[in-house]
């Protein structure tokens, strides 16, 4: 598994979370920003990057159950009590499929571009997997990336990096990881949780931003929850606007750790 782990010994860890496709290197710069004063683990999720995973691999190998138990077992080994997780896209997925597993392992809870619901129908989800799956059997994986790189942002520089770390991802990972992204439901963890929990809404995310409602309301009407709007920003916001991103969330830090 692929990780980095920086920062002084003895301070809060931060555990930063690519999304479906992307690896540790979308968060080199929180990483140099956070480092100087708090520790901070990247890691890359299985198939990923430079990450390792089981042969043969399948649906199961890259269910999110699997993953967090990944994310477990790389926590215990570096022996920490905790983190803060950050998670993008199905990194955040995953922080919420912890909360679920393993609430223990999260200090705090912070997502951007993913939302606590999402229920696509039958039919829609069998079209985006035949889509998908053609796709990469064809090997048009660069023609993929650089099409959901222009949908989600704006920045040349962004889409190339976004590009860049799609193409680094197994077959394997990108062929069965977005199975996890169609129907989920975790508001009734989300209502739940006793620790604190922040969204950062993404003004350009459009596709998120239509499924957030439900979401919203528990977070809005929980003790814990915290919404925060970011502008001129999409799916990849730490990519697109890093300054922005790294003030919202050291001024949350502030306030809770």
């Amino acid at each position: 598994m692929e990780y980095s782990l920086t920062g002084p010994p003895g301070q809060p860890v931060i555990a930063f979370v690519h999304g479906f496709s992307m690896n540790l290197r979308q968060f080199s710069e929180q990483e140099r920003y956070f480092s100087d004063k708090h520790r901070v683990l990247l890691f890359s999720l299985r198939g990923h990057g430079d990450s390792s995973y089981p042969q043969p691999a399948d649906r199961q190998t890259f269910s999110l159950e699997v993953m967090a138990e990944d994310a477990v077992s790389l926590i215990d080994h570096l022996g920490l009590t905790g983190v803060h997780w950050v998670g993008n896209s199905m990194g955040g997925l995953l922080g919420y499929q912890m909360l679920r597993e393993a609430p223990e392992k999260l200090l705090s809870l912070a997502t951007f571009g993913i939302t606590g619901r999402q229920n696509y129908s039958p039919f829609f989800e069998k079209i985006g997997v035949l889509s998908l799956n053609l796709m990469i059997s064809l090997n048009l994986i660069p023609v993929l990336s650089k099409l959901a790189g222009s949908m989600v942002s704006k920045i040349p520089e962004v889409r190339e990096r976004i590009l860049k770390m799609a193409q680094e991802a197994s077959k394997p990972a990108l062929k069965n990881g977005h199975y996890n992204v169609y129907n989920f439901n975790y508001l009734d963890d989300l209502a739940e949780a006793e620790l604190p929990i922040l969204l950062i809404r993404c003004q350009h995310d459009k596709a998120m931003n239509r499924v957030l409602g439900a979401t919203l309301q528990v977070l809005e009407s929980s003790e814990w929850g915290r919404v925060v709007e970011m502008e001129n920003v999409g799916h990849f916001a730490n990519l697109e606007d890093p300054v922005n991103f790294n003030r919202i969330l050291e001024n949350w830090y502030q306030e809770i750790m």
